[in-house]
């Protein structure tokens, strides 16, 4: 039940985790290979979960300070083979009498040493089908794994505690490391029915050449991060300066987002730091340079101001009240068409999977994937 509990801790942590490595991982993968398939998600979500349920196994349940303050057990045992001189010693077993195995089992001699074992066999699994490494490779990854568990028992949970509450065992690192190793060999067997890693990646390079909406909101988010962290450094500068300020927010709108969304495209060939980062650009049959800029102007200058014209239009009826109430009307269902239509249009495409937008069809542009398959990548020899 102890083991049971502290994976369903694991299951609670685990979403916010994932959360927080998602933005990380769209961004490893759309630029690896263009796209994150379900079967890749599966793959490295399964992972992490199964990491952070071996960490918690590992270092839950926590005692309390004082409890732990007042311990006289010892802190380390560096004597190889302890496990087994204790289960000769304190456990049932005797080899040629089977009615003392089922007893031997249930005894904690055996039970520790197991689950040390078992604690590792997905890690070797894991590291041979998805990351596909070596023997050696495992071999050391394993031992690194169970290391930085051990290290982080005998450092009380890294300073938290005054001293280690459980016990840095020498004979826990070769378990550790032997399980990973297991794992490694069981791996064909388990992951058996799986699509294999080749299959996988080409699954996902062939999903990544048509470019996603997900992708290309990832990098325009990230290029609006960039820009504020920008926008941030230079207004501290010009105050340090004391420089005098000029404009109001609708310039600043259009000098900033002018300078990145619409000139820093026409001269980097279509893209920007948020499309070069996922491995995106702009492109054009002809004339490109105009219509990359008739392309971002459009989206920029247009298509997004006219959803904050809806709101302020809004803002406005709600202020005057009744008086020029009609007028109001008029100008808020004006206001409120091209964010209408932008929406539907959007909404359609993605429905349709036809990834052009209306404003993209009249600039005659798209978004193209610069991604090409690995050197070892089966694709990459046809």
């Amino acid at each position: 039940m102890l083991y049971l509990d502290n994976i369903i801790t694991a299951a609670t942590i685990f979403p916010f985790v994932a959360i927080a490595l998602t933005i990380p991982v769209l961004i490893y993968h759309y630029r690896r290979s263009g796209a994150l398939t379900f079967w890749r998600s599966l793959v490295i979500y399964s992972f992490i979960f199964y990491l952070l349920a071996a960490y918690c196994l590992i270092i839950l349940p926590l005692p309390p300070k004082s409890v732990v303050a007042h311990l006289t057990t010892p802190r380390y045992n560096l004597l190889p083979f302890t496990f087994v001189r204790e289960f000769i010693n304190t456990t049932h077993w005797v080899w040629n009498q089977p009615a003392t195995y089922l007893a031997t089992l249930k005894q904690a001699a055996t039970i520790q040493p197991l689950f040390n074992i078992v604690l590792t066999i997905p890690f070797g699994v894991y590291l041979r089908y998805f990351f596909r490494t070596s023997f050696k490779q495992t071999l050391l990854l394993s031992f690194g794994l169970t290391l930085f568990f051990e290290l982080t028992q005998l450092s009380g949970l890294y300073g938290i505690y005054p001293r280690p509450y459980r016990l840095f065992d020498v004979d826990d690192l070769l378990l550790n490391t032997s399980g990973g190793l297991i794992g490694f060999g069981l791996a064909p067997l388990l992951t058996y029915f799986l699509p294999t890693r080749d299959a996988l990646d080409q699954a996902a390079y062939i999903n990544g050449q048509k470019v996603g909406y997900l992708r290309r909101l990832l990098a325009l988010g990230i290029d609006y991060c960039l820009l504020t962290l920008i926008g941030m450094i230079v207004t501290a500068i010009w105050r340090l300066l004391k420089l005098p300020t000029f404009g109001n927010d609708v310039f600043y709108y259009c000098l900033e987002n002018g300078l990145y969304f619409v000139l820093l495209p026409v001269l980097w060939r279509g893209q920007t730091p948020g499309k070069a980062l996922l491995r995106l650009k702009i492109t054009a049959e002809n004339a490109v340079a105009w219509r990359i800029f008739s392309r971002q102007f459009l989206l920029f200058f247009i298509i997004l101001p006219s959803f904050q014209l809806w709101r302020i239009t809004i803002d406005a009826l709600v202020a005057s009240g009744q008086t020029h109430l009609d007028i109001y009307l008029l100008l808020g269902g004006l206001a409120a068409l091209p964010p209408v239509l932008f929406t539907g249009n959007f909404l359609l495409s993605w429905l349709f999977k036809k990834p052009q937008l209306f404003y993209e069809k009249l600039t005659k542009t798209q978004e193209m994937s610069l991604v090409q398959p690995q050197a070892d990548h089966p694709l990459k020899n046809n």
